[in-house]
């Protein structure tokens, strides 16, 4: 009996989790204003007007690690039309430096932020890992959370979808 309450349990944790992160969908995406790694201060308003890409992420996160590359594609793909704010929840620096150096070379559109409050994922309701893609005027359109191995290219056709559009409405 006490593993199907388990079971139960764990069933409405995932589901309840699903719901709260839909329920950023055609919200306008809360603000994000976090340092990058330059120590520079990126604000989700410096994007107006792209297709923002948010995934928030941890050294911790295996899935990650090839998450994080297949962004990279993504945006640069669609060079210039598409950003990445790939926000890292970890407390050290030394340890993005190091997860990072073991992946390869981003894009000039790929912007790894630091919220190690954190302050912003709680704004987005957000799990580990969760990706939220914003349309051209700061909407939130999509919403993900964990990471399985068709997430690319649903990624992809959700982000034409959006450039296609104009204002992703």
């Amino acid at each position: 009996m006490n593993i199907k309450l388990f079971f139960a349990a764990v069933i409405f944790f995932f589901a309840s989790a699903g719901v709260a992160l839909a329920g950023l969908v055609n919200e306008k995406a809360p603000d994000i204003v976090l340092p990058d790694l330059s120590g520079k201060t990126i604000s989700l308003s410096d994007f107006k007007g792209k297709v923002v890409f948010v995934d928030f992420w941890s050294t911790y996160c295996a899935s990650c690690k090839i998450e994080l590359p297949e962004i990279n594609k993504l945006v640069d793909k669609n060079k210039g039309s598409v950003a990445a704010l790939a926000i890292s929840i970890d407390k050290k620096r030394s340890h993005v430096d190091d997860y990072l150096a073991r992946l390869p070379k981003f894009s000039e559109y790929f912007h790894v932020l630091l919220d190690t409050e954190p302050k912003v994922m709680p704004a987005y309701n957000a799990l580990m890992p969760s990706a939220f893609i914003i349309d051209k005027d700061g909407y939130v359109r999509y919403v993900h959370f964990g990471f399985r191995e068709s997430d690319p290219q649903q990624w992809a056709g959700e982000v034409e979808e959006l450039l296609r559009k104009g204002d992703g409405r």
